[in-house]
């Protein structure tokens, strides 16, 4: 049986750091994710997402990350997608998650669950490779 490798391609903001208010979406500046060959995501169907908090909530949150696919006739997004959750401590922190990319473009948004912190969203694809 062949060993399988992953490469990771260059991360980019998918979503700006902003304030986010307890139980709502990030307000942050979105950057689409493209998965086709040439987009920044390059033809990866699997991806790191890496929430940057640098202003911490005073009590123990979480951030749900959600995809929302762009519609096939492009123009608007379908409904989104749960990726995934963190746990957010009460530092300045980086929190990482391997999640599967739903659809070839689309966008990232960070949802604030239990209290108030300002984070933002990076995004690096990944890729098997054979060596």
């Amino acid at each position: 049986m062949a060993r399988v490798y992953e490469r990771y391609l260059t991360s980019f903001v998918a979503q700006a750091s902003a304030a986010i208010t307890a139980d709502t979406d990030s307000t942050g500046t979105q950057t689409d994710y493209d998965a086709s060959v040439g987009g920044n995501l390059d033809g990866c169907d699997e991806g790191i997402v890496e929430i940057d908090v640098t202003s911490p909530p005073t009590t123990a949150a979480s951030c749900d990350i959600f995809a929302e696919p762009l519609q096939f006739d492009g123009v608007g997004y379908a409904n989104r997608v749960r990726l995934g959750s963190v746990a957010i401590e009460t530092a300045a922190n980086k929190y990482s998650i391997k999640v599967d990319i739903p659809s070839e473009k689309g966008k990232i948004t960070i949802h604030a669950v239990g209290y108030n912190f300002t984070a933002s969203a990076n995004l690096r694809g990944v890729y098997a490779a054979d060596t």
